[in-house]
This record gives structure tokens, sequence and C-alpha cells, in this order.
């Protein structure tokens, strides 16, 4: 069955019982199935476990989140110390992960994010990523973690741009608790049609992010269309559709994202209209 979840980066990137208890309360109350925290900024197992306790006595499924920063965990790096720095990383995030009694680790895994050379990714490029995140994957599979690769658009991300790219990359890694997690936003920059992509993607995704074209509220612009959400109800996929949007929440990765400007009113509306969207467009 779909859930409807909300990625906690609207608010905050760096997330803590005592901080955000009350956010993960007000969330819920909007009517959320789950919550998405994210895991990169500092997050400890020990945090995570005392989140994942919270979660657990309030019968609050989530999903976990996280990026590589380039400088200290980069997959298709030709330092290997900072592709092994990458699968110490992920190790981290998927016992983070599993602390918070989450089922799916999520993010853009290939290549550390905002990471460019300046050149169209190499086939040795695209050799480092794969093998590195097969170890990843290992770590993850053996710890009942499900991984969401995530292709990005070209201004974030060299290697995987489009879902055609993606599919080839899980197929490559060939594991059957490794998909794609597929996002709106990024579609809208990379893909001729959104809804044929998605209806391409979808026998190979576990985890959607919905996200407006200017990552604002879902259902003001035109990335989250009817046709995409037609084409979610006529596959067979029954995970999360998690709203991913930014304001002014999420300092580290303002800049590798380009968050330069605010995309609603206030974070609480955005959360609140992007959910009423969804559960019209689904119903």
């Amino acid at each position: 069955m779909i859930k409807f979840g909300m990625n906690l980066l609207l608010w905050t990137d760096s997330f803590t019982l005592e901080k955000d208890k009350p956010l993960m309360d007000r969330v819920m109350g909007m009517g959320f199935d789950g919550l998405e925290i994210p895991v990169h900024a500092g997050m400890t197992v020990e945090e995570a476990k005392k989140i994942g306790a919270y979660l657990a006595e309030g019968n609050i499924p989530s999903s976990a989140l996280a990026v590589f920063f380039p400088d200290s965990a980069n997959p298709v790096s030709p330092d290997k110390a900072l592709r092994e720095g990458a699968v110490e990383a992920f190790k981290l995030y998927v016992d983070c992960a599993k602390a918070l009694g989450s089922n799916i680790l999520g993010g853009p895994f290939p290549q550390g994010l905002g990471y460019f050379t300046g050149q169209r990714p190499t086939k040795q490029e695209w050799d480092w990523s794969v093998d590195t995140l097969k170890r990843c994957a290992e770590y993850a599979g053996k710890e009942g973690i499900a991984v969401g690769i995530e292709p990005l658009n070209r201004f974030e991300q060299y290697m995987l741009n489009t879902v055609e790219d993606g599919v080839r990359y899980v197929q490559e890694i060939d594991m059957a608790h490794v998909g794609l997690l597929i996002d709106t936003m990024h579609m809208n920059i990379e893909e001729l049609d959104i809804a044929a992509a998605f209806t391409y993607a979808l026998p190979y995704t576990n985890h959607i992010h919905v996200s407006e074209n200017n990552r604002g509220i879902p259902g003001t612009g035109h990335a989250c269309s009817k046709e995409v959400f037609d084409a979610i109800k006529a596959s067979d996929y029954t995970g999360w559709l998690t709203i991913e949007a930014f304001n002014e929440g999420a300092p580290s990765l303002q800049g590798p994202l380009h968050l330069w400007r605010t995309f609603a009113p206030s974070d609480d509306e955005l959360a609140r209209q992007g959910l009423a969207y969804l559960k019209r467009m689904m119903a």
C-alpha cells in the first residue's frame, strides 16, 4: 500500500530527538503516513536509536535519506581513499537507518554531491562507482535495508541524470534490494516526458520523491502533473510517495543544491498543501 511521506529536510538537516520531537509530532499531525529523516549531516547511531525508539513508540514508519560529501566520500574519485570513505560513510548511514527503524535508505549515491570534473563521465568512473556501490549495497542487504539510487539533474551530478542511466546502473549492481529513487524535479529537467519516464522506471523503482519544478509546493508547477500520478496508479508500485521540498531549512545543502531563495510562504504550509495535492491525485 502506498504511503505518503514528508522529507524533514524542509525544516532541518541537523536532526536530533531533543530538538525535533515537536517537528515530528507537527508533521504527523498534518496527516502524513510517515517521515523521511536525513542521516548525513552529523547523525550518530546513538542519536538514531533515540529517534527510532520515539518513532516506534508512536508507530511512525520512516525512510532515511543521505548524500555523500565529496571532500570525504566520493565513489567516482580517482583517490582510492575517497572511494573507501564512501563505503565507510554508507555503512554509518545504513546503521542509522536501521536504528531509526527505516527499511529503505535513498540518495544520489553514485557520486559525491556537487562534484564535477568538467568532462563527461568516463567508463573508469562508472566502474569505480558501481564497484563502490556494490560493496555499500552488500552491507545494506546484510542489515535488511533496501537502497534507492537517485539520478539527479545535470547541475547537481554528472554520473546519473536520466532514469535510463539509473536503470542501467541498478541492473549492473544486480541486487534485489537495490532499486531506483526517482524524483519529479530532476526528471522535469532531464526527461522529455516525465509520465513516460515513470512508466519505464517504475518496475525498477523502490522509492519516489514528489518535488515541484522549483522545489516548492507540489501541484503549483509543472513537474507533478496528473499524468505522473496516473502512471503510478497504473503500476504495481506500493512504496513511499514522499514530498521532498526545500525552503531555508537545510544549510548544508544550500550550496550543492543552489537553494538561493525561498519557495513557499512557510514550511508548514508547503507540507500541508503538498499532502492535500498528493491525496487528490492518488484518489
